[in-house]
């Protein structure tokens, strides 16, 4: 009697230390995972605010841009030039935890294409021009014909009757991506190309060796290499001074739509912070008496 009575017992005393034991370890657990999601949460509390450090400092570099464009506006029909502050980038800088870089690009030297607006004066020069481009970029003609297709004059503006079918769109164009070319065509041209709020003269000091070769008729690489070096020395000061110093042999039909100075600038800024980046950009207007404006801004 007295074995049976103790078996239970120590039955009982068994199962209460594996009871505890399992307590003990689920308490563990539960502490661990408390651990676990603290860390995880200081890991994302830590990760947002290195993120929100990070797009202020890249918001910061457009402030910064804004300030370089002020300094070095020198009136209305001042020169724009690649030897100004403004166009050499800002390397990237070391901060404390982080870094940032930025650079300016004059969107006046590449092609408006909204200068093909009916309110443009330079529509018909723009429009040879730009067919010159497409030629130079071995763009096919379907893809010339989608490119034109935003202001219906794929067929130049030589058929008065088919314009009158067919007006032009009035609307500027505001994204390159709604031109619907294929990827291939967007490839080639993107890098020349641009949509400003209103048309634009193109910056004949800041427009690279493809976009200033459709403004001739004719010009041999030689005396276009030859210009885009005199020009490194010493930028054009006015259309006078570029009609000048052309080339003997170059011929230029119109010089509508073309000038010396700038008013569009894109901004592009990248911040570091921590392991977390941000990037900023913006349309930046400019004219002679005001702080840049800001036309738009996208800070991601």
């Amino acid at each position: 009697m007295k074995t049976s009575t103790k078996r239970p017992a120590l039955f009982h005393r068994g199962a209460a230390l594996i009871v505890a034991m399992l307590i003990a370890a689920l308490a563990a657990a539960v502490a661990v995972t408390l651990i676990v999601s603290e860390q995880r949460w200081l890991s994302g509390v830590e990760a947002q605010r290195d993120h929100a450090q990070a797009q202020a400092l890249a918001d910061a570099g457009v402030q910064w841009a804004r300030h370089v464009l002020f300094q070095d506006m020198r009136g209305d029909d001042a020169a724009v030039h690649l030897k100004e502050s403004w166009a050499f980038p800002l390397p990237p800088t070391p901060l404390e935890n982080g870094s940032i870089e930025g650079r300016i690009v004059d969107l006046q030297g590449r092609f408006n294409l909204n200068n093909l607006l009916p309110a443009s004066s330079s529509k018909r020069a723009d429009y040879e021009r730009l067919n010159r481009l497409c030629r130079q970029l071995g763009l096919d003609d379907k893809a010339r014909q989608v490119l034109f297709a935003y202001y219906n004059v794929g067929g130049g503006f030589s058929d008065s009757s088919a314009q009158a079918a067919h007006p032009p769109s009035l609307r500027p164009l505001f994204d390159l991506g709604d031109l619907a070319l294929s990827a291939a065509a967007m490839n080639k041209l993107a890098p020349y190309l641009t949509a400003l709020p209103e048309p634009t003269p193109l910056n004949v000091n800041t427009a690279d060796r493809d976009t200033l070769k459709m403004v001739f008729a004719d010009i041999n690489d030689d005396d276009l290499n030859q210009m885009l070096a005199e020009r490194d020395s010493l930028p054009f000061h006015s259309l006078a001074d570029f009609r000048r110093r052309l080339p003997p042999d170059a011929r230029m039909v119109n010089e509508e739509g073309l000038g010396v100075g700038s008013r569009y600038f894109l901004v592009t800024v990248r911040a570091r912070q921590g392991d977390t980046r941000a990037q900023a950009q913006a349309l930046l207007r400019r004219d002679a008496k005001h702080w840049p404006e800001i036309v738009w801004k996208t800070v991601e």
